[in-house]
Protein backbone atom coordinates (compact mmCIF):
# COMPACT_ATOMS: atom_id res chain seq x y z
CA UNK A 1 0.00 0.00 0.00
CA UNK A 2 1.08 3.59 -1.05
CA UNK A 3 1.75 6.13 1.73
CA UNK A 4 -1.15 8.26 0.17
CA UNK A 5 -3.30 5.38 0.46
CA UNK A 6 -2.21 5.02 4.06
CA UNK A 7 -2.73 8.79 4.80
CA UNK A 8 -6.32 8.27 3.25
CA UNK A 9 -7.27 5.56 5.23
CA UNK A 10 -5.92 6.74 8.33
CA UNK A 11 -8.25 10.10 7.71
CA UNK A 12 -11.27 7.30 6.38
CA UNK A 13 -10.80 5.80 9.90
CA UNK A 14 -10.43 8.71 12.38
CA UNK A 15 -13.18 10.81 10.47
CA UNK A 16 -15.32 7.34 11.17
CA UNK A 17 -14.55 7.30 14.96
CA UNK A 18 -15.23 11.27 15.36
CA UNK A 19 -18.72 10.25 13.55
CA UNK A 20 -19.08 7.17 15.83
CA UNK A 21 -18.14 9.16 18.90
CA UNK A 22 -20.26 12.11 18.23
CA UNK A 23 -23.45 10.26 17.63
CA UNK A 24 -26.16 10.08 20.31
CA UNK A 25 -24.90 6.24 20.79
CA UNK A 26 -22.80 5.00 23.96
CA UNK A 27 -19.71 4.10 21.72
CA UNK A 28 -17.54 2.39 23.94
CA UNK A 29 -16.52 -1.01 24.16
CA UNK A 30 -16.71 -2.12 27.64
CA UNK A 31 -13.31 -2.92 27.91
CA UNK A 32 -12.21 0.31 27.54
CA UNK A 33 -11.59 1.95 30.74
CA UNK A 34 -12.25 5.75 31.67
CA UNK A 35 -8.55 6.37 31.00
CA UNK A 36 -8.10 4.83 27.88
CA UNK A 37 -10.83 6.90 26.94
CA UNK A 38 -9.74 10.15 27.44
CA UNK A 39 -6.35 8.92 26.01
CA UNK A 40 -8.41 8.00 22.69
CA UNK A 41 -9.84 11.41 22.60
CA UNK A 42 -7.21 13.28 23.11
CA UNK A 43 -5.23 11.73 20.80
CA UNK A 44 -8.32 12.39 18.09
CA UNK A 45 -8.19 16.02 18.78
CA UNK A 46 -4.19 16.24 18.18
CA UNK A 47 -5.48 14.87 14.96
CA UNK A 48 -8.04 17.52 13.85
CA UNK A 49 -6.30 20.34 15.57
CA UNK A 50 -3.51 19.08 12.86
CA UNK A 51 -6.00 19.77 10.35
CA UNK A 52 -7.35 23.11 12.04
CA UNK A 53 -10.52 21.54 12.08
CA UNK A 54 -11.57 23.47 15.46
CA UNK A 55 -15.12 22.84 15.43
CA UNK A 56 -14.63 18.84 15.86
CA UNK A 57 -12.01 19.44 18.17
CA UNK A 58 -14.61 20.90 20.71
CA UNK A 59 -17.03 17.90 20.03
CA UNK A 60 -14.54 16.01 21.59
CA UNK A 61 -13.60 18.30 24.12
CA UNK A 62 -16.93 18.37 25.30
CA UNK A 63 -17.00 14.04 25.10
CA UNK A 64 -13.52 14.32 26.72
CA UNK A 65 -15.03 16.73 30.06
CA UNK A 66 -18.01 14.40 30.21
CA UNK A 67 -15.67 11.03 30.35
CA UNK A 68 -13.21 13.44 32.74
CA UNK A 69 -16.26 14.39 35.11
CA UNK A 70 -17.54 10.13 35.24
CA UNK A 71 -14.14 9.20 36.41
CA UNK A 72 -13.93 11.77 39.22
CA UNK A 73 -17.77 10.91 40.18
CA UNK A 74 -16.74 7.04 40.42
CA UNK A 75 -13.53 8.44 42.12
CA UNK A 76 -15.28 10.52 44.92
CA UNK A 77 -17.84 7.80 45.77
CA UNK A 78 -14.91 4.94 46.49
Amino acid sequence: MTKGAMDNYLDMTLNEAYQVLTSNNDPWPHTFRSYKKIKFIDQLIQYFQDREEYERCAELLKIKNKVTNELENRKSSD
